[in-house]
């Protein structure tokens, strides 16, 4: 790795996952990232017998994947960008990082998301929409972090670990977090571990926004943590947060989607139809709430 970086990343990727690892090694080499970047082993929950937790065996072994991987980074003494496997990078991802770090964002925040869940509501997407369109404007270029907004999480919904940067100075204290939870049993799921502690005034999150990561999508319904990600809801989400990707692909978002929804709106009747009229109409240029 190189010695100049202000930083350094880990992917966290099974022994039985050579897919996902070569994916992931390709996009490094093309972005030109092989240096920065090394994997993590991911953990197997069903190895850790002397766990105490009520989670199932793929969520005990993400949880004490993400606090083993920031484990290692700590004697780097660097900020550490932590990354799934099935991690979609974008050509916007070092600079942005690399400004962060220059910019005091890890004063501020112990935790800077590169994407996360995206919440369904509507006043919220059409403003997402507004801020994504005005950035794509300037996709000539690599995005830099004054072409992003950072948003504060304390009081948002957020969810999913795929790609995160973590402060130097935070790396203690988060490990604390992890040690404390995992000494009195596992009870929720890394994500929303750091989501309640972040509400709970804890640790302090944001994330960019247009998203800089991503995930693949075709990768949804054969994820190795969930066994039911083939559900409809669970792809119709998915396709919500991709396509705040800055380097989403919309034909392959909107293929996926079909794929989900179809069976759903041959059933609908006239009053849904209504419905989703006026919502689309909500979601122009062309409605002004009073």
């Amino acid at each position: 790795m190189s010695a100049q970086s202000p930083y350094h990343g880990l992917y966290i990727n099974l022994d039985r996952s050579p897919g996902r690892r070569q994916n992931f090694e390709q996009q490094l080499a093309t972005l030109g990232l092989a240096s920065l970047y090394a994997r993590f082993p991911a953990i197997e929950g069903a190895m850790l017998s002397t766990a105490r937790t009520a989670l199932p065996g793929g969520e005990t072994g993400c949880f004490f994947s993400h606090f083993r991987a920031l484990e290692a980074a700590r004697s780097r003494n660097l900020p550490v960008h932590i990354l799934e496997d099935d991690a979609l990078l974008s050509r916007h991802v070092q600079p942005v990082i690399e400004d962060a770090i220059a910019g005091g964002v890890f004063d501020r925040f112990d935790i800077l998301f590169t994407d996360t869940f995206v919440n369904c509501h509507l006043g919220m997407l059409k403003s997402m929409k507004a801020a994504f369109d005005g950035v794509q404007a300037q996709k000539t270029r690599a995005l830099r972090l004054n072409d992003l907004r950072v948003l504060d999480l304390a009081n948002e919904s957020f969810a999913c670990l795929t790609s995160y940067v973590v402060g130097v100075k935070s790396i203690d204290r988060i490990l604390s977090l992890y040690q404390q939870e995992i000494a009195g049993g596992l009870r929720t799921p890394v994500d929303l571990f750091i989501r309640d502690a972040v509400h709970a005034g804890k640790l302090r999150a944001a994330c960019v926004f247009p998203f800089v990561t991503s995930f693949r999508l075709e990768e949804i319904a054969g994820s190795t943590l969930h066994e039911k990600n083939e559900k409809p809801s669970v792809m119709v989400l998915a396709v919500l947060r991709y396509s705040f990707f800055a380097d989403r692909d919309l034909a392959t978002a909107k293929r996926y989607l079909d794929r989900a929804t179809t069976p759903t709106r041959e059933s609908v009747d006239a009053h849904h139809r209504l419905i989703v009229q006026a919502l689309d109409f909500v979601m122009s240029d062309g409605f002004n709430e009073f």
